[in-house]
């Protein structure tokens, strides 16, 4: 077990609390005993910090439910910076209040998540899900419950209709979806079609509510490809494209937002278009000075960067399928 000084807003914790209820108490106090002789005297006096927080026995865990925020600080209703998906893994950090400071699996990401939104912990981090859902909404089952997941949840395990979740065994009846051997531009054109008009939603990460690169890191992820969670992270990947001119279909596109200033991302369509969550997901024109909405002729963002992260196996494609 290890023990943290919690320097966290808002993050004071009493162990005494925390173990009072606990049938590891007395093994708790013998670690600490066995560690820090001093601190466990001054547990026995009823003077321990309140500064004192602990890891959980064991360090990963999985989402249980449909989507699941993740916030900046160990409060409920601090900022959602991402989400975890149902059947995705965590690595257990911290513990505090019934909040759990995580590392998100998929991608690194870190920040709180309540802890009863997920299995209990266990030692071994769980295989990352190759297989995912291809319906836009479909129940998973066990048992007397059952779960609506929306498309692109992960289904770690699955073989014939069957995957589990921690040590938990569902069943997913619907269409899935494969991670093919090499990244399929065609394939990823027709899940794009699914998420235009999804609502833009700060930290989301599914079709009921997405941001701009969680659109594009949900997408890649779908043809095998990893990248990181926010704009500035996935402008450090792949290879800079000098200017437009030279930028194909698949390439992802960074902007400052006219308006707020904010960094923005989209993916680069052929027929000088661009996808990308901004109030929606949408598909708008894309020039030299940035993206140009169509219905007004507005230019919404200017364009700062060009990445190449993935050679595709075809970019010059028509999009007849991607309709607005």
């Amino acid at each position: 077990m290890h023990v943290w000084w919690s320097g966290i807003p808002g993050g004071d914790r009493d162990v005494r609390k925390h173990t009072a209820r606990s049938p590891r108490a007395p093994l708790f106090r013998y670690l600490l005993w066995k560690n820090t002789p001093s601190l466990c005297a001054a547990w026995n006096d009823g003077m321990v910090p309140n500064k004192i927080m602990t890891a959980p026995m064991f360090s990963f865990a999985v989402c249980r439910l449909a989507v699941v925020p993740v916030r900046r600080l160990a409060d409920m209703v601090s900022e959602m910076t991402t989400q975890v998906r149902f059947g995705e893994s965590v690595e257990v950090l911290e513990e505090q209040n019934r909040m759990w400071r995580v590392r998100l699996g998929q991608d690194g990401y870190e920040g709180w998540v309540d802890s009863r939104q997920f299995t209990a912990p266990q030692p071994a981090c769980p295989s990352p899900a190759a297989v995912f859902t291809r319906e836009l909404a479909g129940w998973a089952e066990r048992d007397t419950e059952r779960r609506l997941l929306p498309l692109g949840s992960p289904l770690p395990g699955y073989q014939n209709g069957h995957f589990v979740v921690g040590s938990e065994n569902w069943r997913w009846a619907g269409a899935v979806h494969q991670i093919p051997d090499a990244p399929d531009w065609e394939a990823l054109l027709e899940e794009s079609q699914f998420y235009l008009h999804a609502p833009y939603v700060w930290g989301g990460r599914t079709l009921w509510g997405i941001d701009c690169s969680g659109l594009v890191q949900t997408l890649l992820g779908q043809q095998g490809v990893g990248i990181g969670r926010d704009c500035i992270d996935q402008i450090e990947a792949g290879t800079a494209i000098a200017d437009l001119s030279e930028s194909r279909a698949g390439d992802l596109a960074f902007f400052n937002g006219v308006r707020d200033g904010g960094r923005h991302v989209g993916l680069v369509l052929d027929g000088g278009q661009v996808l990308h969550a901004s109030g929606f997901v949408r598909i708008d024109d894309l020039r030299d000075e940035g993206i140009v909405v169509r219905e007004t002729e507005y230019l919404s963002h200017r364009l700062t960067a060009l990445r190449r992260i993935v050679e595709w196996g075809r970019t010059q494609i028509s999009l007849p399928s991607l309709k607005l």
